[in-house]
């Protein structure tokens, strides 16, 4: 799935250039893409970090000089004396870094695009691109310089393998606005992932294989960047305990700096009590797991055959009783799915006292084996990339209409987010880190609000959705 975690323009460069940036100072402009005025079900309150622009910064030579714009909190100047443009780009906010791009190209700036969505589709980027990124670039940044310095920028960049992770510079977590404030630190120690879920772009973008950081960087990272016990660190790995033995040495760091952590999984860390024990004593408040179905047909049509629907609620109370929360995220629209998984999956998040549930529907972003067996099924009807936000129904369901699908998930996220809902699961439950996770369904009580609103009042009762009232 295209995560909120956003390794964009982002999943390019670790490695700094060498042999270049001799020319006079040339200025870099790196842009996070936001629309206006549109908040998707995942955003906050607090800026969320923005670690692939960060660290893409850090590879440009001293004589660069570089500015970061996160449109989430600051706007572009498009006026901007800059010679080069990097955009970062998933899906859902596509058009907009398109229309960025088409900005500054109308100015004479050369403008690179990369990231998941132009990685891709990187012929549809070019359109707006002097030169498109696909995938990640280790190895490629210091051609990609120099090309941009004598003014031979190709019209694509593709790394033909994937790199080791070891020597990453440091992120510029310097060059982020001062209104820049977010409530968690961020670092990278893995990359890539073993999963085949039909619907994830990950594999795609960064690999099936899991590559890792020597846990030695990791340590001076953290001492960089880490002023005192207690502080939360999120983790934008896909999956951090896909291997054992790296899992549990980066758990003794976390516990030397006394961080408070969050990060990816699957549920079958609830299988290992000893490694959920290590997280447990390392700091661990929260894991996101994705549960996506409580049918097993769902989740062996999607590969994911190494869950047991039968023992979730079994593996819930292992992993909670270890003292750590869930970041639940299920989703709506499977082939078995019918107009009661909406129910169904609600009290089952209300009963199991899941402390974060998060509710999308399933979206065949392009690329993925779902977007190409829907394809050839002719059942994807809707191409306006802003739809892709996990929140609208693009597709044909198999067992109900695109109506019922749209509303039923409409209908859960409302529920799940209500104020009573809410202190029903935390007070029922177990109580761990009550008040981190009271706070964190708060904060997300609002964007989501907002995104059911805009499709219920402003989007559904429009003429120019007709396929959602289809039977």
């Amino acid at each position: 799935m295209q995560q909120a975690k956003g390794k964009n323009l982002e999943s390019s460069c670790r490695h700094k250039p060498s042999a270049i940036g001799h020319q006079p100072s040339k200025k870099v402009l790196l842009i996070f893409p936001r629309e206006k005025g549109i908040k998707f079900s995942n955003d906050t309150r607090y800026p969320f970090p923005i670690l692939g622009l960060t660290l893409l910064a850090s590879l440009f030579p001293k004589a660069y000089e570089v500015k970061i714009i996160n449109e989430a909190i600051e706007k572009v100047d498009f006026n901007l004396d800059v010679d080069l443009v990097g955009i970062t780009g998933l899906t859902c906010v596509i058009k907009r870094a398109y229309a960025i791009a088409d900005r500054f190209r109308e100015r004479g700036v050369k403008v690179i695009l990369g990231g998941v969505h132009p990685s891709l589709l990187p012929e549809e980027a070019k359109e707006h691109a002097d030169s498109v990124f696909i995938g990640e670039a280790e190895g490629m940044f210091e051609k990609v310089l120099r090309d941009f310095e004598v003014g031979g920028l190709q019209p694509f960049y593709k790394n033909r393998e994937w790199s080791r992770l070891n020597g990453m510079p440091l992120p510029r977590r310097d060059l982020l606005s001062k209104h820049y404030r977010p409530f968690f630190k961020a670092i990278e120690t893995t990359r890539g992932c073993p999963n085949r879920c039909e619907f994830c772009s990950v594999p795609i973008i960064n690999g099936k294989r899991y590559r890792i950081r020597p846990l030695e960087e990791i340590d001076r990272e953290l001492s960089a960047i880490i002023n005192k016990k207690g502080e939360y660190l999120f983790l934008a790995d896909d999956n951090v305990t896909a291997k054992e033995d790296y899992a549990r040495g980066l758990f003794e760091i976390f516990k030397h700096h006394g961080v408070k952590w969050m990060a990816f999984t699957t549920i079958k860390i609830a299988m290992n009590e000893e490694l959920l024990k290590k997280a447990q004593e390392s700091g661990c408040v929260s894991l996101f797991i994705g549960f996506e179905s409580l049918l097993q047909e769902n989740l062996d049509n999607v590969s994911k055959r190494f869950v047991n629907a039968k023992e979730l609620s079994n593996w819930i109370k292992t992993i909670q009783r270890h003292q750590i929360g869930i970041h639940g995220s299920f989703i709506f629209g499977f082939d078995g799915d019918t107009p009661n998984v909406f129910k169904e999956t609600v009290e089952f998040v209300q009963k199991n006292n899941i402390e974060l549930p998060t509710f999308s529907i399933l979206t065949p972003f392009p690329g993925t084996p779902l977007q190409k067996r829907l394809e050839k099924e002719g059942r994807i009807f809707d191409r306006d990339w802003s739809h892709y936000d996990m929140s609208h129904v693009v597709f044909k369901p198999k067992q109900m209409t695109v109506q019922e699908l749209q509303e039923g998930y409409l209908w859960a996220q409302k529920y799940i987010s209500a104020p009573r809902s809410i202190l029903k699961r935390l007070l029922w439950g177990p109580r761990n880190h009550f008040f981190y996770f009271l706070m964190s369904n708060f904060v997300l009580r609002g964007a989501q609000m907002e995104v059911i609103r805009r499709i219920k009042d402003r989007e559904l009762p429009h003429e120019n959705f007709p396929h959602l009232r289809q039977s």
